[in-house]
């Protein structure tokens, strides 16, 4: 019986499980459906599974496609990395969209030697919305991420074609000032650290940068920035902040083709208003005429008459406008990735190509990355990377009247208006009113160097072998979360210049038109009179009748660069519950070594081919070769530990040797701690304190280090010097034979230099509110620089011939304060936007440098900052009349005034305050002396340069439309009208002047009249500005120069349309986006009067360029 009752439970027992079973089986449905991203497009390989079951479920295809059995009552969720959980209980809900998660996009961070999530992070590092920089055009990276993240500057780049941008982290570029070397930050690309002080011949490079600059930002995964102690797990190269890259890698599923490309011009935002060729014959007149007093103006030959002037109305020579053209540039890039279970494989190739403005000055350059990761056995996976670039810039050659890379756009900017090229045919000088040579700029000719194939052309190529195997003990339980790493990787840089330099001839009229003879084209109604001086009699050579030397060379300089890098890193983290572990240990070796030589033959033949043979019999050889050589050997540790992702604690220490010291100095050590606590994650937070949806707190303390010196200063070593007798004594010139001396390549030595220390240390807040629509990033820093490497000014007996090397002295004190305020929100469902706001303060103090002793009162001193402001002459207003100057004289008992007695003072000059006196015994100064001296009387201008600025980041987008824009703003300061603007460079006779010079504002003490007894300029004494001609004494930096250095400017704006995928889906296309892009646009505010220059360019150099640019990204 007892059986049978047994049997009858388990029967009854059998048929509800299967009674059950049969009814949740006739309730189970199949549901399909579509998941998309907001753009339309598919995503491939989101998991889709019943909420609450942890095996089963299903992944969308590559066509966003699933198919997945869902019980009665059931809820699905679909999830993908990126995007934020989509629930489903509506099943008639077939099209999916799922939107991004802003906050997840960020949880994994790249740092140094690895990654980190963002909610473990306790360090002030930063990430660069890489999308935001793919639509931008440049030749440089560097100059593309300008505002996008605090603490970070960015100078340059937005000009000449090829010419790299400079980054700075929290003002690491004050260090100048103490005569430290401003570093760039340390760059690491993919795990290999470059050099950032290498020597090359007599300069040092820093061969990050350029490889940062290189990059596309097309192949770019990520760029991390570390500007507090965090970058001490770099040690001895970190105290100027460090810059992460890492590049892309393929994803899991089908291969991926994308292209992106753009076309676009580049034309100046502004050049310099300049005077017309009328408006600077009457200047020319007013100067010339400006002394009152003088006796030995000739006002036939002297001035410009009424019928040259006149004439020069219609005259309008402006060979910048000429020659300044709108530049072309394009990008185009190819990128092919895809992932399985056993391989990851990227590859990408690009291509940049930006025209210059003027002349020869052209930039391109080619890009290359390929990559792949094999899992070759369980838990054990093999990589390898090869990228590079190679690139070409051409230069115009300009080395008459000097080298400086402006030369070629200051000298058409610079030349008169009513000279033209060419007179009947020849190139003529820009000869003056004098019709002599006052100056080298006056045969410079850009035509005829054009023509003649003068050129300097630089080509450079990098190359880059990054390898790595790696072995996961996670499949092993007891070693779950270990893993071994070796890497090696390898990077030579090549660079290439090669110049070729000729020789020519300008010509010049020894008579021309006007009743000046001033002119080198017809007075109106005098063609006949004209016509008879093109005659070949009355054209000689210019320069005193001799060639003019471009150089007259050809040159080749070479150098190279190889560098590597070897790390073996074991690393650990595992999570014990609540509690997550994480540690790192690594050995890191690294070497560099360059070479650089040069070669120069003179007289080269015109059918030259490059070839130091074809040359003239009398050319002349010359060569230089040098060679430096540094290496690094590093321990690294660190620590991570996190509970409940609340409380989060960091410890490193890294260890680094460098044989830029002497053996007994080889080693530093650099740790640090930070800690953080995720005050949101406590109960009692989130019961009292609703409004706040995230809080984290976080702080850093560590030591960073340099070791920017010389390699090698630290021993002595020795040269021959030919020929030059003894080192002591006299008859320095005897030709007494060779002799060994100490090597003028190297400095003075100093065997107790060693590593410099910065200690840094950082509080950062992190808050939410507003539903984590409003998002705070807030971070204080202080940074102690102490025994800094820098230049000591003792003197050297000059029989030595050489300087003192770097010191451990220098002591610098830096701080401020960095916050960073986002707001993102949706209106509807289509409609979203952003606004993030860029701000902070930064200053400094200097506690030990190599003192100035000279005018202390304008020189830093202990306490004060390296910046100190601007310095000049108090106005008080300007000389109208002798009797002003006499009543000043005698108000104030001037005896001296600018190195002048009151005799040699004019009207038209500005009236400086007599400050101060001499430096007395105490180290006071004297009250006013009587003297108005440029160096004694200088009052403080300007506090510092602008100290306050803000950047403001906004997007928005609307069913696949999207507008991006950055305004940038500055303020707090003064900045002043330049100096080059406020006199001629070098003669007014071939020197135009900018617009605010106009005869109408300046000041004319009397009437001028020409020979003819024409009025040719009108008496102004009640101008706004004073006479030109006494530009030695007003161009002097002063009040009365001082304008608002307030800066709005519009940076950047994009309007880009995505295309709905399933319009082209069909045709094979994933995805394509249209942008038109501009960037440079225009500012808000000119603080210069007659808005004569803009505040977005210099006065007279090649001027920053506005870019427009019209793009197309596709993904097959």
């Amino acid at each position: 019986m007892e059986y049978n009752h047994i049997l009858k439970i388990g029967l009854g027992a059998m048929l509800a499980v299967g009674t059950c079973t049969s009814a949740f089986a006739q309730a189970e449905i199949t549901y399909k459906g579509t998941v998309v991203d907001e753009t339309g497009l598919p995503i491939i390989g989101a998991a889709v599974k019943i909420a609450g079951q942890t095996q089963g479920g299903a992944i969308t295809d590559l066509d966003g496609n699933f198919t997945i059995k869902v019980p009665q009552g059931a809820t699905v969720e679909i999830s993908y990395i990126g995007y934020s959980t989509v629930r489903i209980t509506d099943f008639k809900q077939t099209n999916i969209v799922m939107k991004e998660d802003t906050q997840q996009l960020d949880e994994v961070v790249v740092v140094g030697y690895g990654v980190q999530k963002k909610a473990h992070l306790t360090g002030a590092i930063s990430t660069v919305p890489v999308d935001e920089i793919q639509d931008l055009v440049g030749g440089d990276l560097a100059s593309s991420l300008s505002g996008l993240v605090n603490g970070l500057s960015v100078s340059g780049g937005d000009a000449r074609p090829g010419a790299p941008a400079r980054l700075s982290i929290r003002g690491s570029g004050d260090v100048s000032a103490l005569g430290s070397t401003a570093q760039e930050p340390l760059f690491v690309i993919d795990g290999f650290i470059y050099p950032n002080d290498v020597k090359v011949g007599n300069t040092m490079q820093n061969l990050g940068s350029e490889a940062f600059n290189n990059l596309d930002p097309s192949m770019i995964e990520s760029i991390s920035v570390l500007k507090d102690a965090a970058a001490a797990v770099y040690g001895a190269r970190a105290a100027n902040g460090v810059i992460l890259v890492t590049t892309k890698k393929g994803k899991q599923g089908a291969p991926q083709i994308s292209y992106s490309g753009s076309f676009g011009i580049t034309d100046a935002v502004s050049h310099t208003k300049m005077l017309n060729s009328y408006d600077y014959g009457r200047l020319w007149n007013a100067v010339k005429a400006a002394d009152p007093l003088d006796t030995t103006l000739n006002p036939q030959l002297d001035l410009f008459q009424a019928d040259e002037l006149a004439a020069m109305r219609g005259l309008n020579y402006n060979l910048l406008d000429k020659y300044w053209e709108t530049g072309i540039t394009q990008k185009h890039s190819v990128n092919l990735s895809g992932a399985s279970e056993k391989a990851n494989y990227y590859a990408g190739i690009s291509y940049f190509d930006q025209e210059g403005n003027l002349g020869k000055l052209d930039y391109n350059r080619w890009n290359f990355r390929a990559g792949v990761d094999l899992q070759i056995a369980k838990g054990f996976k093999a990589s390898l990377q090869v990228s590079g670039d190679y690139g070409k810039k051409d230069n115009p050659l300009v080395k008459v009247g000097g080298t400086n890379t402006e030369n070629d756009y200051r000298r058409l900017m610079y030349r008169p208006r009513y000279i033209p090229e060419y007179v009947n045919g020849l190139p003529v000088a820009s000869y003056g009113i004098s019709n002599e040579k006052k100056g080298d700029d006056q045969i410079y000719h850009f035509d005829v160097l054009q023509n003649n194939g003068d050129y300097s052309s630089s080509m450079s190529q990098n190359l880059t072998i990054n390898g790595s195997l790696e072995y996961d003990f996670s499949h092993i339980s007891f070693l779950k979360g270990l893993n071994v790493r070796f890497s090696y990787a390898k990077s030579i840089s090549t660079n290439k210049n090669n110049q070729y330099g000729t020789e020519y001839s300008l010509y010049q009229m020894v008579r021309r038109s006007g009743s000046g003879q001033h002119l080198y084209t017809p007075i109106p109604g005098q063609e006949a009179e004209y016509e008879a001086l093109m005659t070949e009699n009355n054209f000689q050579l210019a320069n005193n009748g001799t060639t003019i030397s471009n150089g007259d060379m050809l040159t080749r300089t070479m150098d190279r660069s190889d560098s590597y890098q070897m790390n073996l890193t074991l690393s650990y983290a595992r999570d014990f519950g609540e509690h997550h572990v994480s540690a790192l240990f690594s050995i890191e070796k690294s070497e560099t070594e360059s070479e650089w030589m040069t070669g120069q033959v003179t007289d080269p033949y015109e059918f030259t081919t490059g070839q130091s043979n074809s040359v003239g019999p009398d050319s002349e050889m010359s060569t230089s070769w040098t060679r430096a050589e540094s290496g690094t050997l590093s321990y690294i540790g660190r620590i991570n530990y996190a509970y409940k992702d609340r409380y989060l604690a960091e410890f490193l220490v890294r260890s680094d040797a460098s044989t830029k010291f002497a053996p007994e100095n080889y080693w530093g050590t650099f740790p640090s701690f930070s800690a953080g606590w995720v005050m949101s994650e406590e109960n009692w937070f989130r019961d009292n304190v609703k409004f706040i949806d995230y809080l984290k707190l976080r702080a850093s303390f560590g030591l960073t280090g340099r070791d920017n010196t010389t390699p090698w200063q630290w021993m002595q070593t020795y040269g021959t010097d030919k020929d030059k007798g003894p080192v002591f004594g006299t008859g320095l010139e005897n030709t007494a034979g060779s002799h060994i001396s100490l090597n003028k390549n190297n400095s003075a030595v100093n065997r107790d230099a060693h590593w410099d220390k910065t200690y840094k240390a950082n509080i950062g807040l992190d808050f939410n509110v507003l539903d984590n629509r409003l998002a705070f990033n807030i971070d204080g820093y202080y940074e102690w620089n102490r025994e800094m490497l820098t230049n000591y000014s003792a003197s050297v007996p000059g029989t030595v011939g050489t300087q003192s090397a770097k010191v451990n002295y220098g002591e610098l004190d830096s701080y401020g304060i960095e916050v960073g305020i986002t707001w993102r929100d949706n209106i509807g469902e289509d409609f979203k936007y952003k606004i993030g706001i860029n701000t902070g303060y930064t200053d400094n103090k200097v506690l030990m440098m190599d003192w100035e002793t000279d005018y202390l009162f304008r020189q830093i001193t202990k306490g004060d900052r390296t910046d100190q402001g601007t310095w000049g002459m108090q106005c008080l207003g300007m000389f109208r009349s002798f009797q002003d100057i006499d009543e000043y004289f005698a108000k104030y008992n001037i005896t001296s005034y600018m190195g002048m007695s009151k005799d040699e003072v004019r009207p038209g000059m500005l009236i400086y305050k007599d400050v101060r006196g001499a430096l007395q015994e105490d180290g006071t100064y004297a009250g006013p002396d009587g003297i108005v001296d440029e160096d004694n009387d200088q009052v403080e201008l300007c506090h510092r340069s602008n100290p306050y600025g803000l950047t403001a980041n906004l997007s928005a987008e609307w069913k696949g439309i999207s507008l991006t824009a950055q305004i940038g703003a500055s303020w707090g300061g003064y900045s002043f009208i330049d100096g080059s603007a406020l006199k001629a460079e070098g003669n007014l006779e071939y020197s135009n002047m900018p617009s605010i010079w106009n005869v109408d504002n300046m000041y004319s003490y009397q009437d001028v009249y020409d020979a003819s007894g024409n009025l040719v300029v009108a008496e102004n004494r009640n101008a706004k500005y004073p006479n030109l001609n006494y530009s030695d004494v007003n161009s002097v930096t002063s009040t009365f120069w001082r304008i608002s250095s307030t800066r709005i400017s519009l940076n950047r704006l994009t309007l880009a349309y995505a295309i709905p995928s399933k319009w082209i889906k069909t045709i094979g296309i994933q995805s394509c986006r249209f942008n038109v892009t501009g960037q440079n646009l225009f500012s808000f505010y000119n603080p210069y009067p007659d808005n004569f220059m803009d505040p977005m360019s210099s006065y007279d150099s090649y001027p920053t360029l506005r870019k427009f640019t019209v793009g197309v990204n596709i993904s097959f």
